[in-house]
């Protein structure tokens, strides 16, 4: 199912989550970091219906990621990376990568309650 040394459904879920929003992060920091670049044309990670239909298969592992060019409007110099837009993202990026791992937090809770007995 994965690489990782427990492997259930949705520590595998999970898991490939924080791969994706990983990857939207990196996005998010490349579009900044060329906001001034002319002619630059941001970026998106679109993962989400992919990890979507692969859990539904059963097979997280299964998630691609996407890279998708912006369709913002363009600035007089041809870049369009809104910053607003890109703060906006990073936030729920953050928020969403913070959700993953207290899951993967509360999930290893449990596996460590049902081996030591103890919560």
């Amino acid at each position: 199912m994965s690489d990782l040394p427990i492997s259930d459904l949705t520590t595998s879920t999970i898991y490939q989550a924080l791969q994706g929003l990983t990857a939207q992060q990196n996005a998010i920091s490349q579009n900044v970091a060329n906001l001034d670049t002319p002619g630059y044309t941001a970026q998106n990670v679109s993962f989400q219906q992919s990890l979507a239909s692969a859990v539904a298969q059963g097979n997280p592992s299964a998630m691609q990621m996407t890279l998708v060019p912006s369709a913002a409007p363009r600035n007089q110099a041809g870049n369009n990376v809104n910053l607003a837009t890109e703060t906006v993202d990073a936030e729920k990026t953050s928020l969403a990568y913070q959700t993953m791992v207290q899951a993967m937090n509360a999930k290893m809770q449990l596996l460590s309650t049902a081996v030591t007995g103890q919560p």
